[in-house]
């Protein structure tokens, strides 16, 4: 009898299996799969780890507690580039003299994105930090306010973007070691200030703790369109250099700015 149902068995093995058997086989593995599947997309993968660096915070409590209390990126009087193209003092528009001296305090130099709100009474948001300090520009986008037909209209007609490039450098008058801040959002005073910077860090190679004295003086050039004409555009006028710690009148002698070794 076992014998018997041996070879049944084998008989069974050899049988070529039915359409109905091969479908339902499918169906089984169908089943499977899908539910392999759902089981795997309920897994919520974890959100990777922020890469982003804090940057520190190395204010002294003084500074804290005065900017908490009083956020402000101007230091002393503010100056501004005006569109009839002149350097002016923007609490009264007066023309800052072509022949006044000042110490630019290139270390003090300010960058970031500012927003400003259209109530008068709401305060800038600030995104912002001292270059030389190790503060690094967030991207644009990271700031939100990404969509254009959201964005208030500007003096162009146009939608403008709320969040803007600032840059804040610090002057200090020679004479009267008065303060002030040159503030920017423009593409030419940002060139401005960065051709500025650039011989303030081959300054720091050749004469390290020193300072450029310079001038404010507007340059231009003749636009490629002959209808826009004269662009007017603010310049820093490199004269001389100082120490950083000295408070003696700086030497703006050409021979003085001329004194650099070049180290090639």
């Amino acid at each position: 009898m076992p014998n018997v149902q041996a070879k049944r068995g084998n008989i069974d093995k050899a049988r070529p299996r039915t359409s109905s058997e091969i479908i339902a086989e499918q169906k089984e593995q169908a089943a499977k799969e899908k539910a392999a599947r759902a089981a795997t997309q309920a897994v919520v993968p974890a959100k990777p780890a922020s890469t982003a660096v804090a940057l520190p915070d190395n204010r002294p409590p003084v500074q804290k507690y005065i900017d908490e209390i009083a956020p402000a990126n101007i230091v002393g009087r503010m100056i501004k580039f005006s569109k009839e193209g002149q350097f002016v003092t923007a609490d009264d528009d007066e023309p800052v003299e072509e022949t006044a001296e000042f110490v630019a305090l290139c270390d003090q130099t300010l960058i970031g994105w500012i927003k400003f709100h259209p109530e008068e009474d709401v305060p800038p948001d600030r995104v912002q930090g001292l270059l030389y300090d190790g503060f690094v520009m967030p991207a644009r986008d990271t700031l939100g306010d990404l969509d254009p037909s959201q964005w208030a209209e500007g003096l162009s007609g146009q939608p403008e973007d709320p969040w803007r490039h600032q840059v804040c450098l610090v002057l200090q008058r020679t004479g009267t070691v008065e303060l002030f801040t040159f503030v920017t959002t423009s593409l030419t005073g940002r060139r401005a200030v960065g051709n500025l910077l650039r011989h303030y860090d081959r300054m720091q190679r050749l004469n390290p703790g020193e300072l450029p004295v310079v001038r404010l003086k507007p340059g231009g050039f003749n636009h490629r369109d002959p209808r826009v004409g004269w662009v007017a555009v603010p310049q820093f006028q490199i004269i001389g250099r100082t120490p950083r710690d000295s408070a003696a009148k700086p030497d703006t002698s050409v021979a003085a700015d001329f004194n650099d070794q070049i180290p090639y």
